[in-house]
């Protein structure tokens, strides 16, 4: 499950960071600033298939499907599990023809007794951006209004992070990206074969405040490391 996540970089060199990854991108209709404590609801930036570019897209965290006739799942539709979104009621549309992309350089996972949950801050060691796997679709409130919503898929982790929790958000290496945007191809299996688990030491976890529990917090101190060693993943 991903739930909270983060997208830390200020908008140039999170810009310069896509770049390296092939993806180029404007922001001339979206202002970015960073992100410490990303939560379901909010609106977030992902990123769409433009001709032989991506376009960016502001889209709020919690897909509503175009068909729904209110917005009460979106909380519940905050991810969808890749073993099972080729047949789903909910994704199963969207993963044919609306692949998103979605840009993060973090997320959060808790550990521990129910009544001292620890959180984790989950990233690169580099603490680069990478992008999660998204579907994303449209939704009209009103017929003047049309509102761009979001899921992130899921998988089982690898083995180190299995130890924080049994699920993580697929993480696309670079060279996959545009295959998962081509809304033209609509094989099951050659889009899911896109959605492989990264190396075991891709990525490393540090815990940090509990102040991430509460979503009107966002800011750099979130991710102050808590007294104690980084979590052992090898």
């Amino acid at each position: 499950m991903c739930a909270r996540f983060t997208l830390t970089q200020e908008e140039e060199a999170l810009v310069e960071t896509w770049g390296e990854l092939g993806i180029e991108v404007s922001f001339d209709f979206f202002s970015h600033k960073p992100r410490f404590n990303v939560a379901p609801t909010q609106v977030h930036p992902i990123l769409l298939a433009e001709r032989e570019a991506f376009a960016v897209q502001p889209a709020r965290w919690g897909l509503v499907n175009s068909w729904a006739k209110d917005a009460k799942r979106a909380s519940r539709q905050i991810n969808a599990r890749s073993e099972t979104v080729a047949e789903s009621r909910a994704y199963a549309r969207p993963f044919k023809r609306r692949r998103c992309l979605v840009p993060a350089d973090g997320w959060y996972e808790w550990s521990g007794p129910k009544n001292h949950r620890q959180p984790y801050w989950i990233h690169r060691a580099d603490r680069e951006a990478f992008v999660f796997a998204g579907l994303f679709d449209i939704w009209y409130p009103k017929p003047e209004h049309p509102a761009v919503t979001f899921t992130i898929l899921t998988q089982d982790s690898t083995e180190s992070l299995a130890s924080i929790y049994p699920r993580m958000p697929v993480v696309l290496p670079p060279d996959r990206l545009e295959a998962w945007l081509d809304s033209g191809n609509e094989d099951t299996e050659s889009v899911l074969a896109l959605l492989d688990l990264p190396p075991d030491d891709a990525f490393i976890a540090e815990p940090v405040s509990t102040r991430v529990n509460y979503v009107k917090n966002d800011d750099p101190d979130l991710l102050r490391v808590e007294q104690q060693p980084t979590l052992d993943l090898g």
